[in-house]
Formats: C-alpha cells, sequence, structure tokens
C-alpha cells in the first residue's frame, strides 16, 4: 500500500495532532508533579471538586461529584474509597437521603490539595512564561465551548 505522505500533510500544522501532543505532555508532567504527594490525577481533581464545593457550604456525594467531574460512577467510588483509606475525605450518611453519603475533605486532605495544586500551578508558571495566556484562555474557551455545544448535540 503506497500513502502519499505529501497529501497528509506536516503533522506540526495540523491542530488535532498539536493538541493530542500537548495533551500528552500535559499528563506526563502533572503526573510527575502529582507523584510526590502521592496522589493521581484523578484523585487531585476528585480532592480539589470536594475541597471547593466544602468551601461553597455544598454538599457532595458521589454522584454530584462524578458529575462534576464527569468521571463515571463506579471509578469516582473506587477512588472516593482510595482518597478516605489515606484518610484525606470522610463520608457520612446524608440527613435528608439516607442512600447517599456526604463527601467532605479532612484537614489532612485539603492541606495536601492546596500543596499538590499550587505544585502543578507553579509547574503551569513554569511552562507557560513564554506564552500569551490571556490569547490562549480566549482560544481555549472557545474550543470548549464548541466541543460543549457539539457534545449535546450528539446526545
Amino acid at each position: 500500500m503506497d500513502v502519499n505522505c505529501n497529501k497528509l500533510g506536516n503533522p506540526y500544522e495540523d491542530v488535532g495532532y498539536l493538541i493530542w501532543r500537548v495533551s500528552k505532555y500535559w499528563h506526563r508532567g502533572k503526573h510527575k508533579l502529582l507523584d510526590e504527594f502521592g496522589l493521581t490525577s484523578a484523585q487531585l481533581e476528585l480532592l480539589g471538586a470536594i475541597y471547593h464545593m466544602s468551601r461553597r457550604n455544598m454538599e457532595a456525594t458521589q454522584i454530584i461529584l462524578s458529575q462534576e467531574t464527569d468521571i463515571d460512577p463506579m471509578t469516582t467510588s473506587t477512588i472516593l474509597r482510595n482518597l478516605q483509606r489515606k484518610g484525606l475525605i470522610s463520608r457520612r450518611e446524608s440527613t435528608t437521603d439516607t442512600r447517599a453519603r456526604i463527601v467532605e475533605v479532612t484537614e489532612a486532605g485539603a492541606e495536601l490539595f492546596v500543596k499538590a495544586i499550587s505544585k502543578v500551578k507553579e509547574g503551569q508558571d513554569v511552562l507557560f512564561k513564554n506564552i500569551d495566556t490571556e490569547a490562549l484562555k480566549i482560544q481555549l474557551q472557545i474550543l470548549l465551548g464548541e466541543m460543549d455545544r457539539l457534545s449535546k448535540i450528539s446526545n
């Protein structure tokens, strides 16, 4: 099979390829930073959602956290069990729904989250030092809005 490479073009001029490469580097770098704290990206994401919801006096349940983070409910459950085992969150029965358990960040969990997210943000600052982040944010917000719109159409 003879594939004409000229028809494929330069991958560095293809937006999809560039997003894929940036995403791979981004995740790899984030994993490296989070290893220091014994957290995965998904654990940090859920811990962050719980942390922010508790700061706004909102009750966080497994299903709300799953919807908020777009992590499927079974995976959310497994991650929450691991975070609880590490003493980073606690769970208690809801006073309004006996089937639901309210998830709360512990003091140790809040401290770890703040340290870990600060380290991630330091890494971002280094990465984006020579980038016009305002222009990048605008373009990414447009892209995300378009992806959300298309997602709603296909569902």
